[in-house]
């Protein structure tokens, strides 16, 4: 798996490419920008294939940021991926939006509110 980061509108941006899976999964959670308290917009777009370990890392990624007042967003979901969330429900877990600059532009928006 390839992690490229970048940053808009002051929220970190995730792409992700390639298998996010159990030989992965570690790897994604241990990632600096994503295991910190920093608002972050994983785009999924990349991603070829996800499994239940896979998963379980981005809902763990999330509950972290959660418990450090910070958030996780999804974007670009592609069929794949949408059907694991969609068979799992996983989706109620999270915002997930069209394409990464939008969820930045709405997260940067919610963070200037409070």
């Amino acid at each position: 798996m390839t992690i490229t980061e970048t940053t808009h509108s002051n929220i970190h941006l995730v792409a992700l490419k390639g298998a996010l899976d159990a030989s992965t999964a570690a790897t994604l959670a241990k990632n600096s920008v994503l295991s910190g308290n920093l608002p972050t917009v994983i785009d999924l777009s990349g991603v070829d294939f996800l499994d239940s370990s896979g998963l379980g890392a981005l809902v763990g990624i999330a509950r972290k940021k959660r418990a450090a007042n910070s958030d996780t967003l999804l974007a670009c979901l592609n069929t794949n991926v949408r059907k694991v969330f969609e068979i799992t429900h996983a989706y109620r877990l999270f915002d997930i939006y069209d394409d990464p600059y939008t969820a930045a532009e709405e997260l940067s928006k919610k963070i200037s509110a409070l």
